[in-house]
């Protein structure tokens, strides 16, 4: 009898043990997945600038290049001066120069001005080479903004004389700091620069270039 009282109060505890390691186990926070990748992407906007009377140009587009660090679809802050991380759950849906480069070309394309844009493993010399890089792409948390700095040069007389080089170099203010207004802050940056290019090359085609040759693309 006494082993029979000992094994049922060992039973009763053992049933109470897992109640309550059944109901502790109910109350712990769910595990939950990573939430996934978000990408973002930059397109050309519906841009329309008044060129030159005549025969349209074609043009050559080369890719453009990026500075180091700016060449892959991390999407970059700053969180400090001098200091870059990458948003943990956003990115680029691929490289912005890519992105820029497939923009620039759109845009040009649809000109009425310009008879065609062709890009870096076109055959044959065009009468244009249009060279751009990206030097900066990144949201700077600590003064709520968005900086986008661009470098281009066209070059005339199929490639061998500089006739028109400029520098965009904007910054947006942002006042959701987040990865989505990063990417819209951007495209409202690229949009701009896009407008600039088209001023410049137009005005440049305007000018008709000269024969003679001077110096050559990198």
């Amino acid at each position: 009898m006494s082993w029979n009282r000992h094994a049922g109060r060992a039973l009763r505890v053992a049933v109470a043990v897992s109640c309550a390691l059944a109901l502790t186990a109910c109350a712990l926070p769910r595990v939950t997945q990573r939430p996934a990748q978000v990408e973002y992407r930059l397109s050309a906007p519906g841009l329309r600038q008044p060129g030159p009377a005549g025969e349209p140009v074609i043009l050559r587009v080369l890719g453009v290049q990026a500075a180091p660090g700016f060449d892959g679809v991390p999407m970059l802050y700053s969180p400090r001066p001098t200091q870059l991380m990458p948003y943990r759950d956003s990115r680029w849906l691929v490289p912005p120069a890519e992105m820029i480069g497939s923009a620039l070309r759109q845009t040009l394309a649809r000109q009425s001005w310009v008879a065609a844009v062709e890009g870096d493993g076109s055959p044959g010399a065009a009468p244009w080479v249009l060279s751009c890089r990206l030097e900066r792409l990144e949201h700077d948390v600590y003064s709520r903004r968005v900086a986008l700095d661009m470098r281009c040069e066209l070059f005339g007389d199929s490639g061998n004389k500089l006739r028109a080089a400029w520098d965009f170099d904007s910054a947006r203010a942002m006042p959701v700091q987040d990865a989505q207004a990063y990417a819209q802050a951007t495209q409202d940056l690229l949009d701009q620069a896009l407008a600039q290019a088209l001023r410049h090359v137009a005005a440049a085609v305007q000018e008709k270039p000269p024969a003679a040759a001077a110096s050559s693309p990198r």
